[in-house]
């Protein structure tokens, strides 16, 4: 073996603990990025296989009014049409123990599901489990944030007859189904088990079946899927088929830029920790380089050229760098897809197969191997060259005038311990390395004080959606209910003050999703805030108030116009009266808009004469809004609508759908936003466990230099805990420089990176928490004490003996 080779092995192992903290500094930059980068991959795929699944996802919809699955050979043979799929629906109560004791569940079938034969349209991915049989049923995956519930489990919906008891086979995924979020459930049972639920046959009116039968159609050319649409009817019409409406659904996923908005930002973030990996590979290199300036002058001595002695350190740190970047990219692969397998479901996204780019190996490779190599370029070119004059005389490390100024600072202040100013006197024997070690906490620092900015801002912006309506309950309607109706049929619940409709929905702009509220003109229970312009008036109908954030991503302003399609793709033209102060709370909306609620009844397709007195929600505002009186409001409620349907006064889905408390709604929606929570502070995780290695290898590197001194405390009689409490004292002292100055750099930064997020992801408001500051001091405060835990337990077994025989 070479002598080269033998001092790189010697420099491995001569100092294992430095090694160590260079390894995993390398494979925690690795890691993150890898990491994120094939989560991000994952779902980009994932977007483009839900995208392509939009192959199998239906270009028409036709609810008709008898099931006939013979038909479906001669829909298909109709010009245009590319395949057909017949469906049941069904819709009734899933009975749980959260309040008020159910759930709305909506359960499809497919003909020869039993069979293992999936549907050729509206598709769904069996996760785990089996296809049902009689009597069994598969869950939509997001159920489980509903009410906990594993296969073999056994679950209750309810009947005509009572309730029904149905043994749960399966999980299944469905792109652009998310129950976790529309707090709605969804299931799949074969057709034999669908036939013998009496779920919505209405006893009072036999020969008119309640079930839900469509047929799902898709189209070879979409430019003629109004043509198409006309020719199966008629055809339908022609079997005696009567057609009960007709619909052309489009994609329920979130945009492509929202994906790659959040994603970018984490990168961003994830930079953070790979620069700080290149500050303690400087760091390191530097101290060794110092340590071996004598072995330098020897090598010298023996004819060893500068670019020698620098192939030999930059030898040490290639191997670091291949032992942390193998790991790092093992564990970041590994990682990245499991936490995108955790993400899809709730944007939602169906996965596709796993498909590992090479870019991403290429990226890893040249960070793990490039970074490292880079920072260490500068100290070894400094470090090699000096002269073997000056190699072979240096000795020791002076202690600078700093030490003692700071001496005579500390004979004035005697209340003050000396191991504190022995921990303080840490700062003078390295500057450059200390204002290093400062930057790098102070990145760590800012990191945790912009996560928890944009959580707090984002949770701030989602919860203030609902907060303008001062109600406690809303109940959500079926087709059937009026307004009349439903205060009639609530007029005898106790503790209501007062009820009023209002809708939700969504319009497509040129500038993307508008997030659309239909408001009665003179609410008692919205409370508005109108920046410029109007508020609504009760003869008002085609127009619109305008979010503060949609007029500034748009440019729109009181007096123009805008143009927005619906669902179908039918087009409406509203004139801006005003801009109103009002938030958006998902992923997708570029902006929020009000409009008389008559006009969004009529927009989502009820005709203008029954708009009048439509309703499909109503908010309750109670006269006790404590949430047990609340509570019993949701109760008798739901008593009603049980009453309703099982009566068969109406069919179940054409009365009371839902009724929650609005607060459940706010904590649906907060709950939504958790996984990408968790994933802002995993990234600062991640920058903070980069500075924690970097900190201990500072002390590290001090505990090194300091040994005489550490021997002289041990002599004077110094405990182990007074010698561990110095080096603890120097990183406590270095976090708290970086966190004043995390703290002023720190705000201006957040800001600027929710602009960002603003503008990619999501409008939202800037919001300050003080508490931020403060998670941040205990983030940098926890980063010294981890940080400090070896160095110091090192330096408080050191003998005496062995510290005063030192050099």
């Amino acid at each position: 073996m070479s002598a080269s080779m033998n001092k790189i092995l010697a420099d491995l192992k001569m100092r294992k603990g430095r090694t160590l903290l260079v390894i995993i500094g390398i494979l925690v930059g690795v890691f993150g990025l890898t990491s994120i980068n094939l989560t991000k991959d994952v779902l980009l795929s994932a977007y483009s296989y839900t995208i392509e699944s939009q192959a199998t996802q239906p270009d028409i919809t036709m609810l008709v009014d008898k099931p006939d699955t013979s038909l479906t050979p001669i829909l298909k043979a109709v010009p245009n049409v590319k395949a057909v799929q017949f469906e049941t629906r069904i819709s009734t109560l899933w009975r749980i123990n959260k309040a008020p004791g159910y759930t709305p569940i909506k359960i499809v079938s497919y003909p020869n599901l039993n069979t293992r034969q999936s549907p050729s349209l509206t598709p769904f991915e069996l996760v785990s489990g089996r296809y049902p049989q009689a009597g069994e049923i598969v869950m939509e995956y997001g159920d489980i944030a509903l009410a906990t519930v594993n296969i073999g489990d056994t679950i209750s919906i309810d009947t005509i007859h009572g309730q029904a008891r149905l043994r749960v086979v399966g999980l299944a995924r469905t792109a652009g189904v998310n129950p976790a979020t529309s707090g709605k459930a969804q299931a799949y049972m074969s057709d034999a088990g669908v036939r013998q639920l009496d779920v919505l046959t209405n006893s009072n009116e036999p020969d008119r079946p309640s079930r839900q039968y469509m047929f799902h159609y898709k189209v070879d050319h979409i430019s003629q899927v109004n043509t198409t649409a006309k020719v199966l009817q008629d055809v339908l019409l022609s079997k005696h088929v009567r057609v009960l409406a007709t619909a052309f659904p489009g994609p329920a996923i979130v945009p492509l830029q929202q994906i790659n908005g959040i994603f970018t930002l984490l990168t961003i973030l994830i930079i953070l920790a790979v620069f700080i990996s290149a500050i303690l590979i400087f760091n390191t290199v530097t101290t060794l380089i110092t340590e071996q300036t004598a072995i330098i002058g020897a090598m010298k001595t023996l004819g060893g050229t500068q670019w020698q002695i620098m192939h030999s350190y930059l030898s040490f740190v290639a191997i670091c760098s291949s032992l942390a970047t193998i790991a790092g990219l093992i564990l970041g692969i590994a990682g990245g897809y499991t936490l995108a397998s955790m993400l899809a479901p709730s944007i939602p996204l169906a996965l596709g197969p796993f498909m590992l780019p090479v870019n991403l190996i290429l990226l890893g490779l040249l960070v793990g191997f490039g970074v490292p190599l880079l920072a260490a370029l500068l100290p070894l070119w400094n470090g090699t060259r000096i002269t073997i004059r000056e190699a072979l005389s240096a000795y020791g490390v002076s202690t600078g005038r700093g030490s003692v100024v700071l001496a005579r600072f500390a004979w004035r202040l005697s209340w003050i311990s000396q191991t504190m100013w022995l921990g303080l006197r840490g700062f003078f024997r390295r500057r450059w390395r200390v204002v290093f070690t400062i930057f790098m906490l102070s990145i760590a620092g800012t990191s945790f004080l912009v996560v928890q900015t944009l959580t707090t801002s984002v949770d701030h912006t989602v919860s203030s959606v609902f907060t303008n309506f001062h109600a406690e309950v809303e109940v959500d309607l079926g087709p059937q209910m009026t307004l009349g109706q439903i205060t009639k049929d609530l007029s005898k619940v106790q503790n209501i003050n007062t009820i009023e409709r209002y809708g939700q929905g969504g319009a497509n702009t040129p500038w993307g999703h508008l997030a659309l509220w239909g408001i009665e003109p003179q609410t008692k229970i919205y409370h508005y805030h109108v920046v410029r312009g109007r508020w609504l008036r009760p003869d008002d109908s085609n127009v619109v108030l305008i979010s503060s954030h949609f007029s500034a991503l748009t440019g729109l302003a009181v007096g123009n116009d805008i143009v927005v399609s619906n669902a179908n793709n039918q087009p409406a033209t509203w004139r801006i009266i005003g801009i109103i102060d009002e938030n958006v709370n998902g992923l997708g909306q570029m902006g929020a808009a009000i409009v008389p609620v008559n006009t969004l009844y009529q927009f989502q397709g009820i005709p203008a004469n029954a708009a009048k007195d439509a309703a499909s929600r109503v908010l309750i505002q109670a006269n006790d809004p404590s949430a047990v009186a609340t509570q019993k409001i949701t109760q008798q409620i739901g008593n009603i609508a049980v009453t309703m349907a099982t009566s068969g006064s109406v069919e179940r889905g054409g009365g009371i759908v839902n009724v929650y408390l609005v607060q459940d709604e706010i904590t649906r929606h907060q709950r939504s936003w958790f996984v990408s929570y968790i994933l802002l502070y995993g990234v600062a995780v991640i920058v903070g466990s980069t500075a924690i290695i970097g900190l201990a290898n500072e002390l590290t590197a001090s505990v090194l230099e300091r040994r005489r001194e550490i021997g002289m405390l041990r002599a004077m009689g110094a405990s182990s805990w007074q010698v561990a409490q110095v080096f603890w004292m120097q990183g406590l002292s270095l976090s708290l420089i970086a966190w004043i100055t995390g703290a002023m750099v720190g705000l201006p930064l957040a800001y600027a990176f929710l602009r960002v997020f603003s503008q990619f992801v999501m409008p939202i408001d800037f919001v300050c928490d003080p508490f931020a500051f403060l998670l941040m001091l205990l983030a940098l405060l926890a980063i010294a004490t981890f940080a400090s835990i070896t160095p110091a337990q090192h330096a408080a077994r050191l003998r005496i003996a062995e510290l005063l025989r030192y050099e």
